[in-house]
């Protein structure tokens, strides 16, 4: 496994440089966002579920791939994976666009944020779990990292914003700048072979029992046996999971889809969703910087207060539908969206085994790509259901991120009271003894 230790700091500094680049792949959907209104428009005559699937579906298509890539990460040199991945995004990104048909629009999106991210994202995310072994520097470089993608989003959306004045297609020269990044990641990136290399294992098996024809055996495949975990080590992760699809799904309806809400309220244009989404992502890159700090303090409770701010987002967008209102709520969203974006990708590394790493982020990453597609599904809904606008369906959004909240504080009020007791039982028995 190759850490920050074991490289020189100019190397360091440059592959941490293009890692953190390669997070625009995770963005690319942000090109797309300012200029939805204008997609749905330009292929009105094509079913729904069809532009909905080239809005936001590229994540749910990406599922597969973000959870197939976790396990050759845990088993295989990362490096390659991440260039494979991101150079897929790249070409597919690139030319995206090259004719306004709704089926190539559909496959290229598919590929470029689809099959691209989920390889890229699930490689970056493990590369930094190498890297950085220690919980508290984890923290800290997730969070840089999530900053760093947060600004590269406010300059996607913002540029794609502009260019897209004259026409939505040109949005897509914003993704010319993915072809150096991959040049770097080819370049500087180190090699980042498994935790336990075939050669250390045979080595460890010949000094333990050098006769032993098994043991050797178990030292050149070593897969099987590192990867085995206690029973029902799954667990802690699967209701992070169920609780980031649910979150996620809420907030990535504003992020991605601002310009419906826009367009339904009749307060801008192309450029005015573009700097929304530009402002909201600037919160992130700031307030990612901090992460760590809050988190090395606060541990597991640090999300609960996004949770609270990004419910009265909710509300307050439905109910005060003025550009000054919305301006300021989409920037405390993105300030508070950090502190459960980081805090579920470094913790989904916390409460597994070291061997599952690699794959509890893939799940985790699945959780959050299957939210981006379904928000775009559960905004068009929720609308259509209820006969309503934007602002009718935010308002029930407001709602149910509210009791999410109220629902998780309860838990971390009950899991530091069970913290306490049992604390309290061993000091009693410790005396009693």
């Amino acid at each position: 496994m190759t850490e920050s230790s074991d490289l020189p700091k100019w190397r360091l500094a440059l592959s941490l440089a293009a890692l953190f680049l390669s997070s625009m792949c995770t963005m690319g959907d942000l090109v797309v966002s300012p200029v939805a209104a204008d997609v749905y428009q330009a292929f009105a005559d094509s079913p729904e579920w069809l532009v909905n699937l080239g809005v936001t579906g590229p994540a749910l298509f990406g599922l597969p791939f973000g959870l197939a890539t976790g396990v050759p990460c845990d088993k295989l040199d990362k490096k390659k994976i991440m260039v494979i991945g991101f150079a897929v995004f790249t070409l597919s990104a690139v030319f995206g666009a090259a004719c306004e048909n709704v089926y190539f629009f559909v496959t290229m999106r598919l590929l470029a944020t689809g099959v691209g991210w989920g390889i890229t994202n699930t490689a970056a995310l493990s590369i930094l779990a190498d890297l950085f072994p220690d919980e508290a520097e984890h923290g800290k470089y997730v969070g840089w990292y999530n900053s760093a993608m947060s600004a590269i989003g406010a300059l996607l959306a913002y540029g794609a914003g502009v260019l897209a004045a004259g026409s939505w297609q040109n949005a897509y020269a914003m993704y010319l700048i993915a072809i150096p990044v991959l040049v770097m990641l080819a370049v500087f990136l180190p090699s980042f072979p498994p935790t336990r290399g075939v050669a250390t294992s045979v080595q460890e098996v010949k000094g333990a029992s050098a006769s032993s024809v098994a043991a050797l055996a178990r030292g050149l495949f070593p897969f099987q046996e590192r990867d085995r975990a206690p029973q029902g080590w799954w667990k802690r992760l699967a209701a992070l999971s169920i609780q980031v699809f649910l979150v996620a799904t809420l907030y990535f309806v504003i992020l991605y889809l601002v310009a419906l809400y826009v367009a339904d309220t009749g307060v801008g244009n192309e450029a005015f969703s573009g700097m929304l989404m530009s402002i909201m992502t600037i919160g992130t890159a700031l307030s990612s910087l901090v992460f760590g700090f809050f988190y090395k303090r606060f541990k597991n409770s640090v999300y609960i207060p996004a949770l609270f701010a990004i419910s009265f987002v909710f509300l307050a967008l439905a109910k005060f539908p003025i550009a000054p209102v919305i301006v300021a709520a989409l920037a405390i969203a993105g300030l508070a969206w950090p502190f459960y974006f980081c805090y579920f990708y470094t913790r989904c590394t916390e409460i597994v085994p070291s061997t599952k790493q690699s794959t509890a982020t893939s799940i985790v990453a699945a959780a959050d790509g299957l939210a981006v597609t379904a928000s775009s599904f559960l905004l068009t809904g929720t609308i259509a259901a209820t006969g309503g606008s934007c602002l009718d369906a935010y308002q029930m959004f407001g709602f149910t991120m509210l009791a999410i909240a109220i629902a998780s504080s309860l838990a971390a009020i009950a899991r530091v009271a069970r913290r306490k007791s049992s604390a309290s039982f061993d000091t009693t028995h410790t005396l009693i003894r």
